[in-house]
């Protein structure tokens, strides 16, 4: 299998995929989430609101402590310094958590943590142990992340929450029509996208995540495997939600309630 940049896959080491995570990472800015309005369209901000309301109510009370890894510019986050709770956020990119910190009220500030390392090498210096550990839209930048997630389900406490969230989906269209409709529905959602960003002045970073969403190039994650994985480890899957991700929450709704080509998942689990 050959990626779009012609090189094998078979020459990508755990190293070159984090150098290059690091690389493209490293080009984000304040636009981050601009760039990215799949993760904050209107049909994603109510999963949001859903998802972080389901950990919560897992959670003993506002004063457990929570590990978010990959926490880029903060849309998950913010959500749970935002209720009270004591947060660790870990991301590769300085640039990114530099945004994040700027979104922090002063208030909450004391109740928030942020490191700038790759999460292999955070839980070699990190022993501590956590109530609840957010992965987010992290696993499918990285090399072996079934690895990563055995090193984290042993941070977790007893009792505490895992959840695994804004992954995409292997997906198995076995509808030709379904198909080509959600085909022809991407490309009018990437269009509207594309000529939103050109007014805006904001490039798009076209190209450059080929190398580092590596998992991507093996059509994505399956989520049955993490709870085999998780299983393997001592905690029980709790749910897997599937939905379709498009840039605008129309074309995200009509995927996922009518179509049903849904290409992202989030998984929660608990010790």
């Amino acid at each position: 299998m050959i990626n779009k940049l012609d090189i094998p896959l078979e020459t990508l080491t755990r190293e070159k995929v984090l150098e290059e995570n690091k690389r493209v990472h490293k080009l984000e800015d304040q636009f981050y989430l601009e760039r990215h309005p799949e993760q904050t369209n209107f049909y994603q901000s109510r999963l949001v609101k859903k998802t972080v309301d389901q950990v919560c109510s897992l959670l003993d009370s506002p004063s457990e402590d929570i590990l978010e890894l990959g926490c880029g510019t903060g849309y998950l986050y913010l959500e749970f310094l935002r209720r009270g709770y004591k947060i660790t956020g870990v991301d590769l990119s300085a640039e990114m958590i530099s945004v994040l910190e700027s979104k922090i009220n002063k208030d909450d500030r004391k109740r928030s943590r942020l490191v700038v390392n790759d999460v292999e090498t955070f839980a070699d210096i990190d022993d501590k142990k956590y109530s609840a550990i957010i992965v987010s839209a992290l696993l499918h930048h990285l090399y072996d992340f079934e690895s990563v997630i055995k090193m984290y389900c042993d941070r977790l406490m007893p009792g505490g929450v895992f959840l695994i969230f804004f992954e995409p989906l292997k997906q198995n269209i076995n509808s030709v029509i379904r198909y080509r409709i959600h085909q022809t529905l991407a490309g009018i959602d990437e269009t509207i996208y594309r000529q939103k960003m050109i007014r805006q002045k904001i490039s798009i970073l076209e190209g450059e995540y080929h190398h580092a969403d590596y998992q991507r190039q093996f059509g994505g994650i399956d989520p049955y495997r993490l709870k085999d994985l998780f299983g393997e480890k001592g905690l029980k899957t709790l749910q897997i939600d599937k939905y379709c991700a498009r840039r605008f929450g129309l074309s995200s709704f009509l995927a996922t309630r009518f179509l049903k080509t849904q290409n992202t998942f989030n998984l929660l689990a608990k010790k």
